[in-house]
């Protein structure tokens, strides 16, 4: 898999005999060049240091993002869906592992640099990249996903989420009442509504306002879980 210090080191090579160009430069492959395209614009962006214009025509960065987060889940509060304490841990949990999410179009390191002042604002000792929630029922934990689906929804450009439920009617009920709880986010905040690009049963693909190439993704689907038993046979 090819990494930015791969690319880099390789770029450097190939426009050390040839000039920065918007020509393709010979050598590099449709593969590399497609990375770099996607990465920077064009190949020769990235050779002369040229930051991506999808990245640059965003003003907000990861600390205004995770603003926006907590902004969407206290108008869903006062749009008739206050949280209990339990919910509100959750989310606070739920902020924290999926915090680097909310700097991947920023510039490169931007997290690694952003990070000590993170841990400080939050009232944070770490940040973690899973969370795993297990209560009795009736504590609010599927609410509490769609809750915050809707408000991650709202901030987080590029975003692609995934539920996994346990069949397709409760599956497509949580797909319906993240778009609904995402409806209300709007409302309450007087915003107009985020158009559509794509809408199924079980996906939704959503029009972002941060840059022209932000598009949020939410797939809602069913699953089983099962379980192979393993039967020994033994000879006597």
């Amino acid at each position: 898999m090819l990494t930015d210090k791969d690319v880099l080191e390789y770029v450097q090579q190939v426009q050390a005999q040839k000039g920065d160009g918007e020509e393709r430069v010979p050598g590099v492959s449709t593969a590399l060049g497609k990375f770099l395209t996607e990465r920077c614009g064009s190949v020769a962006n990235f050779m002369s240091g040229r930051v991506r214009q999808a990245q640059s025509d965003s003003a907000l960065d990861g600390f205004a993002r995770l603003k926006k987060i907590r902004r969407a889940l206290a108008a869903l509060d006062r749009g008739g869906w206050e949280r209990s304490y339990h919910q509100r841990l959750f989310h606070e949990h739920f902020m924290n592992a999926i915090v680097r999410v909310l700097f991947k179009t920023d510039s490169p390191g931007a997290f690694q640099r952003a990070y000590p002042r993170l841990l400080e604002v939050n009232e944070w000792k770490e940040t973690y990249q899973e969370c795993l929630i297990s209560t009795p029922r009736r504590f609010g934990k599927t609410i509490s996903v769609c809750l915050f689906v809707a408000a991650l929804l709202y901030s987080a450009p590029n975003v692609e989420i995934s539920i996994y439920s346990t069949c397709k009617r409760i599956s497509q009920k949580l797909l319906r009442n993240c778009l609904k709880f995402l409806s209300v986010i709007f409302e309450v905040l007087r915003e107009k509504p985020l158009e559509f690009a794509r809408k199924s049963m079980d996906e939704v693909e959503i029009i972002g306002g941060e840059t022209s190439h932000d598009y949020r993704k939410l797939n809602s689907y069913p699953s089983k879980v099962r379980r192979a038993l393993v039967h020994e046979c033994t000879r006597a």
